[in-house]
């Protein structure tokens, strides 16, 4: 893909999600390159949470414990990533989906990919206008939801209303993944700040 293609594939993900879905879907790659891809997004999310989480700790809120520590935030966002993966996997065939790893390995990467893009324009508005920025950020969540839900549709190949239940599904078992991986890594709330 070139560069005119990728961004004509950014707009029809914000305007026609089903449509664009059906072209990430259709895009031969390989899977040990889709593994890079999804790790290249996660440490490039690693690295853009690095900048943002000292201000974070000095505000409250975040732990300083998490503030200190980039890597282990970066490796906590990869290990997030790739469960995330194995979870639509599995929670979509329960549904009775048709996704195959490589499927959710597409859409994750891209959609990850979208949503890191859209942070940083979000962060960099709200250094400029912190009320637009706010806004922005509500409007481009609840927007991007809908956009995996259809992402997840179509790459299980079963209605819309299944793709949330995919979601949900995959969202608990991500918070109880991520809770175990807080404990494990002491990056939990320190019980003098509560």
């Amino acid at each position: 893909m070139n560069r005119d293609q990728i961004r004509a594939l950014i707009v029809e993900t914000v305007v026609r999600p089903a449509s664009a879905a059906k072209d990430v879907l259709a895009v031969q790659v390989p899977r040990n390159a889709l593994w890079t891809a999804l790790a290249l997004v996660g440490v490039m999310n690693g690295l853009y949470y690095g900048l943002l989480l000292p201000s974070a700790a000095a505000a409250g809120m975040v732990p300083v414990s998490m503030a200190n520590a980039p890597l282990i935030v970066t490796g906590a966002v990869l290990t997030i990533l790739v469960v995330m993966v194995f979870l639509l996997t599995i929670s979509g065939r329960v549904l009775g989906g048709q996704g195959d790893l490589d499927a959710l390995l597409k859409i994750t990467v891209w959609l990850q990919g979208l949503r890191l893009l859209a942070q940083v324009a979000i962060s960099i508005v709200s250094l400029a206008i912190p009320a637009i920025g706010w806004l922005a950020a509500m409007v481009i969540g609840i927007w991007g939801i809908w956009i995996l839900v259809v992402f997840i549709a179509a790459a299980h190949g079963f209605a819309t209303s299944k793709g949330f239940g995919t979601l949900l599904g995959t969202f608990v078992a991500t918070v109880f993944a991520l809770s175990i991986l807080s404990a494990i890594l002491g990056l939990g709330v320190p019980a003098g700040d509560l």
